[in-house]
């Protein structure tokens, strides 16, 4: 088992160790030690396929103001009681259901309905959806659209009710009639959302509708995490090296500039020790049709 250990542990330092020499880097890469026993790729991997994104109806964003987005916006400095909650997947590949949770927690904080942030309950959508491909900690086919749906339709209970167990079981659980303290279940739902990032506009414009729509407040959405984006620190991540391990989801808080080089900043669920305090940020305005990693996909916003 030793020997194992050091086998892996010399394997990651490899990968630093090439990340760190290709030159033109704009991000800092570091072994995280949730990976150090990781033989296999990423537990939040989920192979989500793009055709199946029609399973949700979602009318198309439309800017309240005509004017241009500010040049920067960051949710977790203007508003950090709304949004600066960070949470870790575990031994589950359930991105999808935890970060679209995470980000209707933090939009309906964002838009009054809860005096302060209520953590609703991401573990009851694993156990719940049935037949589903979100119902599984495998990750399946697992999209956002599938997340908001549900949402929509059946809604959710809060994380106090029915708390997140996958995590640590790696296992969906049994669907609860009942909270975990034995009192009912009462469910809140989202009306309905928006969609973001429309494939039919050019990328200049999906990115100027991205930061629109992140000044009504945080926006859901995922990307393809290449085996280089597990090992980054710090910086602004562009892909350069290794695997494509699925798609994952995540969600936009903000967006700037470093260096001449334009960012949009991410809310992650792989827990505060990866990143940027369990942040990243990745190139805004990629030459890619749907952005670095096609993280301009499939962006969803609540209306709560």
């Amino acid at each position: 088992m030793i020997i194992l250990q050091l086998i892996l542990n010399t394997a990651h330092d490899e990968i630093v160790q090439i990340l760190e020499n290709i030159p033109g880097m704009t991000w800092k890469s570091k072994v995280h030690d949730v990976m150090k026993n990781k033989t296999d790729q990423p537990l939040n991997q989920i192979f989500k396929s793009k055709t199946s994104q029609n399973i949700l109806t979602a009318k198309k964003f439309t800017p309240v103001s005509s004017k241009k987005a500010p040049d920067y916006w960051d949710w977790v400095l203007m508003n950090p009681g709304c949004i600066d909650v960070v949470l870790d997947i575990g031994n589950c590949r359930s991105s999808s259901q935890v970060s679209v949770i995470s980000t209707f927690s933090d939009f309906r904080c964002f838009q009054g309905k809860d005096v302060d942030r209520v953590e609703y309950s991401s573990q009851y959508m694993i156990s719940c959806n049935g037949q589903s491909p979100c119902s599984y900690c495998d990750g399946g086919y697992c999209g956002t659209d599938i997340v908001w749906k549900f949402l929509i339709e059946t809604g959710t209970v809060t994380e106090h009710c029915v708390s997140y167990k996958s995590g640590t079981t790696g296992k969906i659980g049994k669907c609860p009639t009942q909270c975990d303290d034995g009192s009912s279940l009462q469910f809140v739902k989202a009306q309905e959302v928006t969609n973001i990032c429309q494939e039919q506009l050019n990328s200049t414009k999906r990115e100027e509708i991205i930061k629109q729509a992140l000044i009504n407040g945080p926006v859901s959405t995922m990307l393809i995490t290449y085996e280089d984006l597990y090992y980054y620190e710090s910086g602004i991540y562009q892909h350069v090296y290794g695997w494509e391990g699925g798609w994952s989801a995540c969600e936009f808080i903000g967006y700037g500039e470093e260096n001449g080089v334009k960012f949009w900043k991410v809310k992650n669920v792989w827990g505060r020790e990866w990143g940027e305090n369990g942040y990243f940020r990745i190139l805004r305005g990629s030459p890619d049709t749907f952005g670095e990693s096609e993280i301009e996909f499939e962006c969803y916003q609540a209306i709560v």
